[in-house]
């Protein structure tokens, strides 16, 4: 079997690891290896643009095939915030303070986006969501470590949260992360057969 090689640029061993076990399962020709490379991130509350800029900056020092993964949590309430702000907002406020923030309006979604590079002037971008509401961290099982919030958002349609399913069938029907790589995968196999 002929094996594309992809590098997954994250230092997120968490995100590394989901989308490891994923793709394996979507296609096993295709091989996901980590560049934990710290690429500096522009500000902003635009996950896509964030993506972007990364895959640019990781392209350059790479030049080969590349996915970059960014997202966050964001509440209906609040604009749609904290977004790409999600990993600075849990470490400022932990997921007690989130909760203070979300507790009178729940709603929220997570946001996953993946931006696939593998030439200097093209780039694809692939979208997984997950709509849903925040439960109080009281509540919650523990989750990955680096995946905090999974441990918060219970899917609509559910009543497990995201941590409580990690593993199982049920997370792929609801895991955003799961959603974009099923979309870029499907993406692949159109452009191989064309």
């Amino acid at each position: 079997m002929d094996r594309k090689r992809i590098k997954f640029v994250t230092t997120n061993n968490g995100k590394f690891e989901e989308a490891v076990r994923w793709l394996h399962e979507l296609d096993p020709s295709l091989v996901l290896e980590q560049a934990a490379l710290d690429i500096p991130e522009i500000q902003s509350l635009d996950a896509t643009a964030i993506g972007i800029h990364k895959a640019q900056s990781a392209w350059r020092v790479l030049q080969e095939p590349l996915l970059i993964d960014d997202g966050g949590i964001y509440l209906t309430r609040f604009n749609n915030f904290p977004g790409p702000l999600s990993k600075y907002v849990y470490e400022g406020l932990g997921l007690e303070g989130f909760w203070l923030l979300a507790q009178q309006d729940p709603r929220c979604y997570f946001l996953n986006v993946f931006i696939y590079k593998d030439t200097t002037d093209t780039h694809k971008i692939f979208e997984g969501r997950c709509a849903g509401t925040v439960q109080n961290p009281v509540h919650a099982d523990l989750g990955h470590a680096q995946l905090p919030f999974t441990k918060l958002l219970i899917p609509d349609g559910s009543t497990k949260s995201l941590a409580q399913m990690r593993g199982t069938e049920e997370e792929k029907k609801y895991h955003h992360r799961y959603h974009a790589l099923k979309n870029f995968v499907a993406w692949l196999k159109n452009t191989k057969e064309n």
